[in-house]
């Protein structure tokens, strides 16, 4: 065994123990043992202190001790009502991706490390004083030798050792849970996980979010509203990240606004504006447009910051999101429910018809408000709650979708009560499904078809000489793939060792029988008889355990 193997076998062993430790302090004891032996660690005393929360409320706990990893896979099912509760999801949504400040005097160490030369030899000044501390990384304020301001960030040295080692036992623990849990087979929590695991590896490598801000950038690059920061390519690498700094007032301060004399709602329409233009528009967006990530400048222009979660739409997405937007409109609910059929895959589910009736029922409780009055996020979000329930499943950037529009509502609304956000994305939705049914746009599509019926017709013969050859050669083979045996495979297997294990017990009672015949060597008889007692008494016990007589 290689020695990178050993040492990560002790430090997985090391963090299980620490985790399991974390479980045991807050209560969850009886997930470590199904059969309820959880609640043997943890002392009376423990259990009287932790009673005061509720049992979501200790996930939450849990899960901000166990750290970075675990907070942002947190934050990341507080979106997805597929996997969790809505009382869990409540709680998931507290979580903040916070840590202890890194020393000052590491991360200049890190920075001229990474950029391998004094930090004077590129910054004509440095501040010392951190802007922000985040669990993988920490930003502070520079300035280059040319005189442009700018954002260094940073990231933790060790961090991704950390995520990988967490990631392993995470992976290891789903596919446990899912195994020895059948019911939550639909939920496929290892799944859930491995697509975690690519964001946050991801989002490890700073150079993804550089080039999402250069994509983000020539998308704007033209629009006088926005300002989008500037990457210096030359200094940024995977672990760090230098970009144009924003000197700006965070949409949230509202009394900061007020003061430097900008029109709150223009902001809030421009807010809406510039995130509809990315959905509906580029098909690539900023997938958490909340009030720390959006600042105000002179002029009331716009700026977004943090580029290392974005979402990206294919066409059918946003196919549904212009019908969705629609029928929310004018309170249809059976186009909602086409749109929603439509995004899930399934062209006729067997409860439609059901499931139409639910979102009508959804909704009656707003029938006396108004449009406006009504909550956009809020009702997508109920309308996705509702498809999964009916066990649809949604594509993971529909629910970054859903996130990022009830983000930039909650900041439309702080910035303008009165914004009808509806309203304002309805002329967005109607030219998409315009786009849909331009007569160049069908004339394009059909002529795609015909080009893969022509190309099909013309490579069909070729494909048949070929099967037939094969055939006369006696290399023609098919495969059949059988599934749903891996129980009844398990069940033989387990089978077939009991089995083993009683002709290896019955030859040892027997080997005993004979060898207790010979005076000399009458103990020997007894010990191998002592011994298939033994063996023959785990073996009834094990059965017993199991239900198997």
């Amino acid at each position: 065994m290689r020695l990178s193997k050993i040492g990560l076998a002790v430090h997985e062993i090391g963090r299980a123990r620490e985790m399991l430790g974390i479980v045991v302090k807050y209560g969850l004891s009886d997930w470590v043992s199904k059969g309820g032996l959880g609640k043997y660690l943890v002392s009376k005393k423990r259990l009287a202190r932790i009673g005061k929360f509720n049992q979501w409320e200790r996930i939450r706990m849990a899960v901000e001790e166990l750290g970075p990893t675990y907070v942002k896979f947190g934050q990341i099912l507080a979106d997805r009502p597929d996997v969790v509760s809505e009382e869990l999801r409540a709680e998931l949504k507290k979580l903040q991706d916070e840590a202890q400040p890194m020393p000052d005097d590491l991360a200049l160490h890190e920075i001229e490390k990474e950029l391998g030369r004094p930090v004077g030899e590129i910054f004509r000044d440095f501040d010392k004083s951190r802007l922000a501390s985040a669990s993988m990384a920490q930003t502070y304020k520079a300035t280059l030798l040319n005189g442009d301001a700018v954002c260094v960030k940073i990231q933790r040295p060790g961090i991704d050792r950390k995520i990988e080692l967490d990631l392993h036992l995470m992976n290891y623990f789903a596919g446990r849970i899912q195994k020895n849990n059948p019911e939550l087979e639909a939920i496929n929590i290892l799944g859930v996980v491995r697509e975690f695991g690519k964001t946050i590896r991801f989002e490890l490598d700073f150079r993804h979010e550089a080039a999402n801000l250069i994509r983000f950038g020539h998308s704007f690059a033209n629009d006088p509203d926005i300002k989008v920061p500037r990457v210096y390519q030359q200094y940024t690498s995977k672990r760090i990240l230098v970009e144009e700094f924003i000197d700006g007032i965070k949409v949230s301060d509202l009394e900061h606004l007020l003061q430097e004399g900008n029109d709150l709602e223009l902001l809030a329409r421009r807010a809406v504006r510039l995130v509809f233009d990315q959905i509906f528009n580029h098909g690539f967006f900023h997938a958490d447009p909340h009030p720390g990530n959006l600042f105000a400048m002179k002029g009331d222009v716009l700026s977004f910051i943090d580029f290392g979660m974005m979402g990206s739409l294919r066409p059918e997405h946003l196919q549904f999101l212009g019908k969705y937007v629609l029928g929310y409109l004018d309170r249809d609910a059976h186009s909602m429910t086409e749109a929603l059929v439509l995004v899930s895959g399934k062209r006729n589910p067997a409860r439609y018809k059901d499931l139409e009736f639910q979102i009508g029922e959804m909704l009656a409780h707003y029938k006396y408000l108004s449009i406006d009055e009504m909550d956009f996020g809020k009702v997508m979000n109920e309308s996705v709650d509702i498809l999964v329930r009916f066990g649809l499943r949604i594509p993971p950037g529909i629910y970054l979708l859903v996130k990022a529009l009830m983000s930039i509502e909650r900041v439309a609304v702080e910035l303008n009560p009165h914004i009808d956000f509806a309203r304002e994305m309805q002329p967005y939705a109607i030219q998409l499904l315009a786009r849909q049914f331009d007569p160049k746009t069908i004339a394009l599509e059909v002529f795609e078809s015909l080009k893969e019926y022509y190309k099909l017709v013309k490579e069909f013969p070729s494909d048949l000489n070929e099967i037939i050859f094969k055939i006369k050669e006696g290399r023609f083979k098919t495969q059949i793939e059988v599934k749903g045996l891996e129980p009844m495979m398990e069940h033989i297997d387990s089978a077939s060792n009991r089995i083993s294990i009683a002709i290896v017990l019955a030859a040892l009672i027997i080997g005993a029988s004979i060898i207790s015949q010979w005076e000399q060597i009458r103990w020997i008889g007894g010990i191998v008889f002592s011994l298939a007692g033994v063996v023959g008494f785990w073996l009834v016990v094990k059965l017993l355990r199991r239900n198997k007589f």
